[in-house]
This record gives C-alpha cells, sequence and structure tokens, in this order.
C-alpha cells in the first residue's frame, strides 16, 4: 500500500530542512576554520615585519677606506641573510646623537668618538639566535668589521614567544579541525538517518554496495561544496568588514589569501562530507531491517 502524498511531502520537506541545517552547521565549521588560517596567516606576517625591523649594526675599524667599505657592503648586499644594507657615517651618528642628547658633545670632547657603521636589516628567516651568532661569526672575519651589535637577548626572547604562540595556535586549529569533523560527522549521519530505509530497500533488491554509494556519495560532495561556498560568503563578508574598519590591514589581508583560504576550507569539506556520508552509509548497510527503528 503506498503512503499518503501528505506524508511524501512532509518527509521531502524534513528531508530539505536536515539538508539546510546539514548545510550551515558545515558552513561555520568551515568559517570558524577560515578565521583560524587568517589569525594565523596574520601571526606570521607579523611576526616577519618585526623581525625584518631589527637593526644590526656593524662597526668597522677607524682606518677603512671607502672602497674597503663600499667592497663590504656589495658582497654583503648579495648575501641570502641580508635585506638591506645602509652607510651611517660618523659625523651623521654624531649628528643623530647630539639631536638626541640636545648638546654638543663633539665640542665638549674635541673629537668624535664615534665610528662608521653599516646598518643591516635582515630577511625574517634568518632573524634567529643560532643563525645570528653564526651571522656575526662570519662577519668579524671580515678585516674591516671591528664589531657587531645587536640585542641578542630581546631577539632570542621574542623567537622562544612567537615558537610557543604559533606551537598553541596550531595546537588549537588541530582541536578545532578535530572537533569540526566530528560536528560534520553527526550533521552527516542525521541527513542520511532519515533516509535509512531507502538504503536497506535497495540493499534487499540486490542492489550492490558500490551503487548504493554513488547517490549518497555525490549528495554529500554538493552539501560539502554548498557548506564552502556558505563559508567562503562569511569570510568574504569578515575581510571586507575588517578591511573597511582597520585600513592599515587591508594590506595584510589581500583577496589572494580569500582566495586560497576558500580552496582550503571548500577540499576539508568536500573530504570531510565524502568521508561521514561513505561511513554512515556503510554503518546502515550493516544493520539489519529491525535494528532501523532503534
Amino acid at each position: 500500500m503506498s503512503r499518503p502524498k501528505g506524508e511524501d511531502q512532509f518527509n521531502r520537506k524534513r528531508l530539505r530542512y536536515s539538508y539546510l541545517s546539514v548545510i550551515v552547521s558545515i558552513g561555520l565549521v568551515l568559517f570558524v576554520l577560515g578565521v583560524m588560517m587568517t589569525l594565523l596567516y596574520q601571526a606570521r606576517t607579523l611576526t616577519n615585519e618585526l623581525k625584518e625591523n631589527f637593526t644590526f649594526t656593524l662597526f668597522l675599524r677607524p682606518e677603512t677606506t671607502t672602497a674597503q667599505r663600499e667592497a663590504l657592503e656589495a658582497t654583503w648586499a648579495m648575501a641570502p641573510e641580508v635585506r638591506q644594507i645602509v652607510f651611517i657615517s660618523k659625523e651623521d651618528a654624531a649628528a643623530k646623537f647630539q639631536s638626541e642628547l640636545g648638546e654638543d658633545f663633539v665640542d665638549f670632547l674635541g673629537y668624535n668618538p664615534l665610528s662608521d657603521a653599516l646598518d643591516l636589516k635582515l630577511n625574517a628567516d634568518f632573524v634567529t639566535p643560532v643563525v645570528l651568532d653564526d651571522l656575526k661569526a662570519r662577519l668579524l672575519k671580515e678585516s674591516i668589521v671591528e664589531d657587531m651589535v645587536y640585542d641578542r637577548a630581546l631577539i632570542s626572547a621574542i623567537h622562544k614567544n612567537i615558537g610557543r604562540i604559533t606551537t598553541a595556535m596550531l595546537a588549537a586549529a588541530f582541536v578545532l579541525l578535530l572537533v569540526s569533523m566530528a560536528l560534520i560527522n553527526s550533521s552527516i549521519r542525521l541527513a542520511i538517518y532519515a533516509r535509512r530505509f531507502s538504503i536497506k530497500t535497495m540493499q534487499l533488491v540486490g542492489a550492490t554496495k558500490a551503487f548504493i554509494h554513488r547517490p549518497f556519495l555525490r549528495q554529500g560532495l554538493r552539501l560539502g561544496l554548498f557548506g564552502g561556498l556558505f563559508a567562503a560568503v562569511l569570510l568574504a563578508i569578515l575581510f571586507q568588514s575588517t578591511r573597511q574598519v582597520y585600513p592599515e590591514l587591508a594590506s595584510s589581508l589581500p583577496w589572494t589569501l580569500w582566495a586560497l583560504e576558500v580552496l582550503a576550507m571548500t577540499v576539508v569539506g568536500l573530504l570531510l562530507t565524502a568521508s561521514s556520508t561513505a561511513m554512515a552509509v556503510r554503518r546502515y548497510l550493516a544493520l539489519k531491517t529491525n535494528q532501523l527503528y532503534d
């Protein structure tokens, strides 16, 4: 005996609401993952900017000639560690020092005690205590370099704290991914629960497991895709709102970053929904008919 038309419409409506809730759940979970990726990117960007703004000063020997200094600049400007190298003459250094002190110490002393120097700014990847120790040893081997000065304690502290923060954020992202997998898996199972009798019916009439899985996998992939698109819209709104409220962050929130995060979120959504769908269908295939009512 066929089911009443009203019951079929009710079941279809309930199934649509179930799928909609799955899409929203997946979208919100992927959106949170996107926010976490954005925070990790921002942390890395700010860290690199901080490291690249450190100044490392090379004091040159008094007898250094212009030719020797220019040769040293040309050699080290090509080094992978060096991002920028600027010559500071002892006269310029004295003028700056005098402006900070508010008095002419050169006239008081009768001579300029400062030395010519080179200010180095390094690429962020090389601003670590170990690399800097090696770099300092190499620079001090140069015949015209008298000393290299930088705040090693500050760099060590920053490097250690950044490592801790990065580890904590990665751990949080991993936990969030596990929670996301659990939530998406739960949502998918609830959606497939409504069709468990259809799964068992196809199995009883002789349909193969691959044949039964196929439509559910397609449906799961569609849900994952729509969830990813929903998350992409939410993330775009967040990006645009942040760029408008904080214009100074616009350069660190490029739309290329958004596109990459959307791609990553969509891939994660597709993988999670496909795997969750496959596991849920396999579970109902393994149940006996009387267990479907439990």
